[in-house]
C-alpha cells in the first residue's frame, strides 16, 4: 500500500444521536413541567443531555478516526497510537447489537496499554469478561466492511512476521 486508508466518523450516525438526544431532554422538561416527575425527568434531561453533546462533538469533529498505513493501524479512539503490523499476533471480529469490533492479540500488549490513562486501563481489563481483547478497535460510525477489514489486518501482520521484512 502507497497510501493510507484514512476512516471518519459517520456525521449521519452523530447527526442522528443528536437530535434523538434533544428530543429526550424536550420529553424530560416535559415530565419535570407537566406531570411534576422531577426525578424521572430530571434523570432523563441529564442522560439525553449528555448523549446529545458527545453527538454534536462528534458531529463536528473532522479528524480521522481510522489509519491504516504500511506501518500499521492507528485507531484515535483506542489511545495508544499507532500499533504496528508486527506487533498483532491474530485478531478476531466480534460483534454487539451489530455493532462490529476486530478483537486485537498484540505481542506487546503491556506497552501498548501502558500508553492508557488508569480509567482506561480498568476499561481494558474489562472487555475480556465481555469477549473481547483489552485493545479492540469499534467500527461503529465508521462506514467500512468489518470482514474486509479483519482479511487485511491479518494479511498484514502475517507478512510483517515474513523474515527480511523490514517496517519503517
Amino acid at each position: 500500500m502507497t497510501e493510507d486508508l484514512i476512516y471518519y466518523n459517520s456525521r449521519w450516525r452523530y447527526a442522528l444521536l443528536t437530535l434523538s438526544g434533544v428530543a429526550f431532554v424536550v420529553m424530560g422538561i416535559w415530565l419535570i413541567v407537566q406531570t411534576g416527575n422531577w426525578a424521572m425527568g430530571l434523570v432523563t434531561v441529564l442522560f439525553f443531555g449528555a448523549c446529545a453533546a458527545v453527538g454534536v462533538r462528534q458531529f463536528f469533529d473532522a479528524r480521522p478516526r481510522l489509519q491504516i498505513s504500511d506501518k500499521g493501524i492507528l485507531d484515535r479512539t483506542l489511545g495508544v497510537g499507532l500499533i504496528s503490523w508486527a506487533d498483532i499476533s491474530g485478531a478476531y471480529l466480534n460483534a454487539v447489537n451489530q455493532e462490529y469490533f476486530v478483537c486485537l492479540h498484540l505481542r506487546n500488549e503491556p506497552i501498548y496499554l501502558s500508553r492508557l490513562s488508569p480509567l482506561k486501563r480498568k476499561l481494558a481489563g474489562a472487555n475480556a469478561a465481555l469477549g473481547f481483547t483489552p485493545l479492540s478497535i469499534n467500527l461503529s460510525g465508521v462506514d467500512l466492511n468489518p470482514e474486509q477489514l479483519l482479511e487485511y489486518i491479518l494479511k498484514q501482520s502475517a507478512l510483517a512476521q515474513l523474515p527480511g521484512r523490514e517496517i519503517s
